[in-house]
């Protein structure tokens, strides 16, 4: 992505946020994207006024270490066009003193700040201080800018390393996007041989017209594809379908209208004047692989037609487009060109992209969307993430959602089951659950990752034992969280630092591997067991698939393997 076209993105994103939310104000509008940016869904206070001691906002993090963020930020409309002003870096150092300091120097700083924040300013102090440690202090206080870093500047209690200026916010945007790409545009097109569909019980006006395939290639040239079709269901899939329409459109354009079955975009507003159309805050819906195929093409003019259908929310519909289960109706219905799998359509759910956001948080890039792992995979912020799919995850919730193994069941079965609407809407529940809940997630995650990496000793047992895997990872799941009250005391921070200790090379990492190892060991030992009754019926297959299969592992492999497993969940809870 061109970095003119991501600073023009980043600051319509910030100028939609200000209208929104903040009467106009950039400066808050900045400051309220970079917290839900960098820190996802998490309580903070907004303290930026007169006398506010240098301080923007504290942002609470009760399971991080720090457990919070004092934060001043310095916007600008030009981000990197000039350097931070030297006063900026004196006054932030002013405010690490104080902190730092603690007594007498504290005190007088908070007798300096307006009444309404006093107490937000102490309740802050009052967490860093019980750390008691200050590099790990050091590192709640930050300074993000939309300017460039200053040369020469320094600050004297902190490194330059807690400050956040325009190219690390840059990045950071790129990053962000991926989950909340901003609206499009508004995009201009040229309508021939309209048509007008009214659905007045809806409120919703539609429009069907012929336009331009090349007037598409022209708006692509300065606008992102992945930000026009961020509402669909999948990205650039590439392959075979991709390279017929990039063909047809450049070499056969007369065709293109015959071979092609259209494009559908929703927008907020459509005006037309003198045969031009102009879609405000458009979103295409169906006809993703189309864009990509008309960016990727050479060619600037043609002649090529296509069939495009837009319909038009209007200001009365203002629920996000993935909030509207009418609309997400729609797409499900429209997008038929390529297979289309069950999980597709769950792609833009709102608990998938609080999901999305979590996950970043964790360092793991979680796929909710066909081909989003191909549009961003060469992103610096991503190389270091590992990466789920959404189709995957699906899998892994299921697995662990029934005692008896019933979830296994469920699996074996096939994935559509997995996100057919009654199964779906209780292994992925409202937004706000989601995020409640997520360190069941998280741990299902991280007990999937560590069997998938060391639960076999070589690549041909993997191979062999295969049938097993999802019993596998249900049973290590069930012992693991078998310690009393486990989910009332764990946190998600004891969750990832257990897990990186156990995939580390220390004594509690080859003990917790040798614990996965010594579980798969077992389930397949009961295999062996069991299938004696009927050696013919009971195979690998059929007795993994099977309820007799998991009652003989729950009676015969479980309690072996249930004190070892339960030792890592204490592991767990005390990190």
């Amino acid at each position: 992505m061109k970095e003119s076209i991501l600073v023009s993105e980043f600051l319509d994103e910030i100028s939609d946020r200000a209208e929104r939310k903040f009467r106009g104000r950039l400066h808050q509008a900045f400051l309220d994207w970079y917290v839900e940016a960098e820190f996802g869904s998490v309580k903070w206070e907004f303290t930026d006024d007169a006398h506010d001691g240098g301080i923007d906002a504290i942002v609470w993090r009760p399971d991080d270490i720090p457990p919070v963020a004092v934060i001043q930020s310095k916007f600008t409309q030009r981000p990197g066009h000039s350097a931070l002003a030297p006063n900026a870096y004196r006054e932030f150092d002013s405010v690490v003193e104080a902190f730092h300091s603690k007594g007498d120097a504290f005190n007088q700083f908070i007798a300096s700040v307006r009444d309404d924040i006093k107490r937000i300013y102490r309740r802050a102090f009052d967490r860093l201080s019980a750390l008691n440690n200050w590099s790990r202090e050091k590192k709640a206080f930050r300074l993000v800018t939309t300017y460039k870093r200053r040369p020469g500047a320094r600050l004297d209690q902190i490194p330059l390393e807690n400050c956040e200026f325009s190219q690390e916010i840059l990045e950071l945007y790129r990053q962000y996007r991926k989950g909340a790409t901003p609206k499009a545009r508004p995009l201009n097109l040229t309508v021939k041989d309209k048509l007008c569909y009214g659905d007045p019980k809806r409120r919703v006006t539609s429009y069907i017209f012929n336009a331009h395939a090349g007037e598409f290639r022209k708006y692509l040239e300065h606008n992102d594809v992945a930000r026009l079709v961020a509402r669909n269901i999948r990205y650039d899939l590439g392959g075979r379908i991709k390279r017929s329409i990039k063909s047809t459109y450049e070499n056969h354009p007369h065709d293109f209208w015959y071979l092609h079955n259209g494009l559908t975009i929703v927008c907020d507003d459509f005006t037309e004047k003198q045969q031009v159309a102009t879609l405000v805050n458009p979103s295409v819906i169906n006809g993703a692989q189309t864009l990509y195929a008309l960016s990727s093409s050479s060619n600037r003019k043609s002649e090529a037609l296509v069939a495009t259908r837009v319909i038009v929310r209007g200001d009365e519909r203002a629920k996000p487009i993935e909030d509207d289960e009418w609309l997400q109706n729609v797409i499900r219905g429209v997008n038929t060109q390529n297979r289309v799998r069950a999980d597709d359509f769950r792609s833009n759910g709102p608990e998938q992209i609080e999901l999305q956001n979590r996950f970043r948080d964790q360092k793991v890039f979680y796929e909710r969307k066909r081909g989003e792992w191909l549009e961003f995979r060469n992103d610096p912020r991503f190389r270091s993430f590992d990466r789920l799919s959404l189709r995957v995850l699906g899998q892994i919730l299921a697995t662990v959602s029934e005692e008896n193994g019933q979830g296994v069941l469920a699996v074996k079965r096939g994935i559509e089951d997995i996100f057919e609407e009654k199964l779906y809407r209780r292994l992925f529940p409202s937004r706000a659950k989601v995020s409640r809940q997520f360190k069941r997630v998280y741990l299902a995650y991280r007990i999937y990752k560590m069997l998938d990496r060391f639960g076999y000793l070589t690549t041909k047992e993997r191979r062999k034992q295969r049938h097993a895997f999802w019993n596998s990872l249900w049973i290590l799941h069930r012992g693991i969280s078998s310690v009393d009250r486990f989910y009332s005391r764990v946190t998600l921070q004891s969750v990832r630092n257990a897990f990186d200790i156990f995939e580390g090379t220390g004594v509690s990492g080859r003990t917790a591997r040798k614990q996965i190892k010594l579980a798969s060991k077992a389930l397949w030992s009961t295999w062996r067991t069991a299938r004696r009754a009927d050696p013919e019926r009971w195979t690998p297959n059929n007795f993994f698939k099977s309820t007799f299969g998991n009652r003989k592992l729950l009676t015969l492999a479980y309690p072996k393997v249930r004190p070892g497993l339960k030792s890592l969940g204490r592991h767990i809870m005390g990190s």
